[in-house]
């Protein structure tokens, strides 16, 4: 094709436009063919024999013309010059046909206008004119030379056009010209304007197609999970945010009821029509997960400007929540550790006092073995509370001692072995680890390995004899930047029991001081861990289900293993 048309139109298109053409050339001669049959039938002079085999055999010739079309049409190059080559056989045949069934007198003319109404649609207003051109010269040619006497009549025809005046002949040329040229006029320009307008069709097809992909894009970039509701509460569209917070796919929730996905166990606990503005809910993913998620919901219009049901979007506050929470226990802890601190110096002085004058006591003093029994319960009872109090000091100030470059993974070997050989830990508990090694973090030795001790003697303590402990030690790169390399990798230590478990509901207690689950528990273990790793810059989280085991995930910033 070429290359106006080729900015028109596709090959596709105009080879579609091509096989109608094909197909339309088939009908007309079909209709030729009853014509001539009937005529056929109807006369009974020898004289009209010869014509009717003319016909025929044009009529045969364009039948075998078409077939020849067809088989070669897959495989011309040039669709345009292949047009043109059609009508303008299209034009012999018709001009062969005018010539056999009278010149002046033949009904067929008109065959010449629907030649020009195929090249009009097919090759537009250049097409059209250009095959007018030809009507006029082929039918002028025709009854000019027949006039003249250059083509005889045809098997003894009578020569019925020398009865024709010249300017008779003239004038019916020229009528016929100004017809050729009035249809090629008018069918170009309706094939301009159905041009014209596909064009424009095409294009606001496009400009939609891009506004469409580009809110489509907007709305699968933006980091907050969006959804749309009809009037009956069914979801009808899940952006890729909303599917990775959630974890669902579009395909299983489309056409769903909100209140099915996100409140499964509630009945219309929102009624759509009073659905307030802002809420929070909680849900549980298929992972199990519990997230806290945060829906803001609008009025959803069409064009005209009806309402056609709700928009909402939605993020997972769970980390936010976690945060404030946070906040508050570190505000709890802050508060508390200041007044920790102060009554242990209160109480370790004169408690120093009385434990030294029990000591000299028991030892001056003649004393029988039950007064001596109650000096040993004495002095045991102010080490307890001595202890107490060094617990106290050290939740209360645990940024105190010297902090270095320590091997995290020494550290816990230390640790371990030490714990393993300890009245700590049971008889039969295995335990197992996988630690790397050349993990460098700035530190407290003393004060980590506390933290250590401390899980691990809660770990022992939550399972029966014969459990299990896995302690793994990891570098976690999170994203980086080249700028901040070391600022953005953890070392990551993973504690892992296989015990009871913590119920769901004390789970945001445990850090809390004085609080116990245990008979014998002073509540400060893990409080005194939790001072001491944010002391140390870190994160410590626990993972735990009822009777599936807890986890306890401890991150320290890593420094350079260079000296």
């Amino acid at each position: 094709m070429s290359r106006s048309h080729q900015s028109i139109e596709t090959r596709e298109e105009f080879f579609r436009k091509l096989k109608f053409l094909i197909f339309s050339r088939v009908i007309i001669i079909t209709f030729l063919l009853g014509s001539t049959v009937l005529m056929h039938f109807k006369e009974k002079s020898v004289f009209l024999g010869p014509y009717l085999i003319c016909l025929y055999a044009i009529i045969v010739s364009t039948y075998s013309l078409n077939l020849f079309y067809i088989l070669v049409l897959n495989r011309i190059k040039n669709l345009i010059s292949f047009a043109y080559i059609q009508i303008v056989l299209d034009l012999v045949y018709v001009t062969a046909i005018i010539y056999i069934t009278g010149g002046i007198e033949s009904i067929f003319s008109f065959l010449f206008i629907l030649s020009i109404i195929n090249a009009s649609i097919l090759l537009y207003r250049q097409g059209g004119f250009a095959i007018a051109s030809a009507s006029s010269i082929f039918y002028g040619a025709c009854l000019g030379l027949e006039y003249y006497g250059v083509l005889p009549p045809l098997f003894g025809q009578p020569a019925g056009i020398l009865t024709y005046k010249a300017i008779e002949i003239f004038y019916t040329i020229v009528m016929n010209i100004a017809g050729f040229y009035a249809t090629a006029l008018l069918s170009s320009f309706l094939a301009e304007q159905v041009r014209k307008s596909k064009k424009d069709l095409k294009e606001k097809e496009l400009s939609l197609d891009h506004l469409e992909a580009l809110h489509e894009n907007i709305v699968q970039s933006i980091g907050s999970g969006i959804l749309t509701l009809n009037n009956l509460g069914k979801i009808t569209s899940f952006n890729n945010a909303a599917q990775l917070i959630t974890q669902l796919k579009s395909p299983e929730i489309l056409g769903k009821s909100f209140y099915e996905i996100f409140f499964p166990f509630q009945d219309n606990i929102i009624n759509l029509n009073n659905i307030p503005k802002r809420f929070e809910t909680s849900f549980t993913r298929s992972d199990g997960a519990a997230l806290i998620l945060g829906f803001s919901f609008s009025i959803l219009r069409d064009k005209e400007q009806n309402e056609i049901g709700k928009i909402s979007t939605f993020q997972d506050l769970t980390s936010v929540r976690d945060m404030e929470e946070k906040i508050k226990r570190m505000d709890r802890l802050a508060a508390i550790g200041g007044l920790a601190a102060g009554i242990a110096h209160e109480i370790r002085n004169p408690l120093t006092s009385l434990s030294g004058s029990i000591q000299v006591l028991r030892d001056e003093l003649d004393l029988h073995d039950e007064n001596r029994k109650l000096m040993d319960i004495a002095l045991g009872e102010t080490k307890r509370l001595n202890n107490l109090i060094t617990d106290f000091l050290l939740f209360a100030q645990p940024e105190r001692g010297e902090k270095k470059k320590l091997d995290l993974s020494s550290l816990i070997e230390e640790t371990l072995d030490l714990f393993i050989h300890s009245p700590e830990c049971k008889q039969n508990i295995r335990v197992t680890k996988s630690i790397a090694t050349d993990i460098f973090i700035e530190g407290n030795a003393g004060h980590i390995k506390q933290v250590f001790w401390n899980i691990l003697k809660n770990a022992v303590q939550s399972q029966p004899v014969g459990g299990a402990i896995h302690i793994a030690a990891l570098i976690e790169t999170r994203e980086i930047t080249s700028e901040e390399y070391m600022l953005n990798k953890k070392a990551k230590i993973s504690i892992r029991d296989a015990g009871c478990g913590i119920p769901k509901e004390i789970q945001k207690k445990i850090f809390d001081p004085f609080f116990t689950t245990k008979e014998q528990g002073s509540g400060l273990g893990l409080a005194i861990s939790y001072r001491i790793i944010e002391n140390h810059k870190g994160e410590l989280t626990i993972r735990s289900k009822e009777n599936q085991g807890t986890e306890v995930i401890i991150l320290f910033p890593l420094v350079s293993n260079n000296p």
